[in-house]
């Protein structure tokens, strides 16, 4: 009975807006440009966040051991690192892999290090915390209980990058939460008054249905399926817009990612809700429903 009621609603809806589609395309429009900020400011938000996430699969703890540890030595330092909870993977470098690894590295350079009489580098490990532990705190803390072993010289973990790497996303997540509810209420605002646009021109309808004796809730549901269709139709064009936008701006920002299909549709769903929020609050100066 429910779905019944809910698929006549729908054919009711798509009917309705098919005959007022001077009025439909309108509020699809500024729905839809209205939608475009929001969808803007969320894929940047979402790119920037990727940037966070690959930095954070990069960070990683370096520990540098003194001259002379011998290999049974090595092998206790492997198993102790490699037994700390917060430890994902530990490997060890020696100095001649560092050397030739550093040699890579100057590229076309690579003929200064033959003036080096002996290898200055020492032996180490590459350790690499669990994703959960990598952030400045516990990679402090992993270094150092790391420095308090045997034969440990030197500990390094970007003290400097992780400090300013934690303003940066300190900076992020506040500006998301200030310009994000800016640029929702703004949107909502916009979806609000073009919906109630269509509200306006049916005004009519809507007092004729009452006369005749029709419950608010029958005049409504209509009314939010409509909004909802809107919603949908507006997030998706402006989906596609911003697709344009990203394809286009990828000439520049060759690493610019667009949104993944489940957040995409995410998306669209909360567009859904806003045109029908947006329905629900224009009929309610003419329905005054509580």
């Amino acid at each position: 009975m429910i779905w019944r009621k809910a698929v006549y609603l729908m054919q009711e809806a798509v009917r309705t807006l098919s005959r007022h589609r001077g009025i439909t395309t309108m509020s699809v429009v500024i729905m839809s440009l209205s939608l475009l900020m929001l969808a803007v400011f969320l894929l940047a938000t979402d790119n920037v966040l990727r940037v966070v996430e690959r930095a954070q699969r990069d960070m990683k703890v370096y520990v540098y051991l003194e001259d002379g540890v011998g290999d049974a030595a090595v092998r206790e330092l492997t198993a102790a690192i490699a037994g700390m909870p917060e430890v994902q993977t530990v490997v060890f470098v020696s100095r001649d892999e560092a050397l030739a690894d550093f040699r890579r590295q100057l590229g076309d350079d690579a003929d200064l290090l033959e003036a080096l009489a002996e290898n200055p580098l020492p032996d180490g490990f590459q350790v690499t915390p669990r994703v959960e532990n990598r952030n400045r705190d516990d990679m402090a803390y992993l270094a150092g209980r790391i420095m308090q072993l045997g034969g440990v010289a030197e500990v390094r973990y970007g003290r400097e990058f992780l400090d300013r790497f934690a303003s940066i996303v300190r900076g992020v997540y506040y500006a998301d939460v200030i310009v994000g509810f800016i640029v929702i209420l703004s949107a909502v605002f916009i979806i609000s008054n073009a919906v109630r646009l269509t509200v306006i021109s049916r005004r009519r309808t809507i007092e004729i249905l009452r006369l005749v004796g029709a419950t608010n809730r029958f005049i409504m549901a209509p009314f939010v399926m409509e909004g909802a269709l809107q919603g949908g139709l507006a997030a998706l064009t402006s989906l596609g817009l911003l697709f344009g936008v990203t394809v286009v701006s990828r000439r520049v920002l060759p690493d610019l990612a667009f949104f993944t299909a489940d957040k995409a549709a995410l998306y669209v769903a909360t567009c859904v809700a806003m045109g029908s929020m947006g329905s629900f609050t224009a009929l309610r100066r003419y329905l005054r429903v509580r």
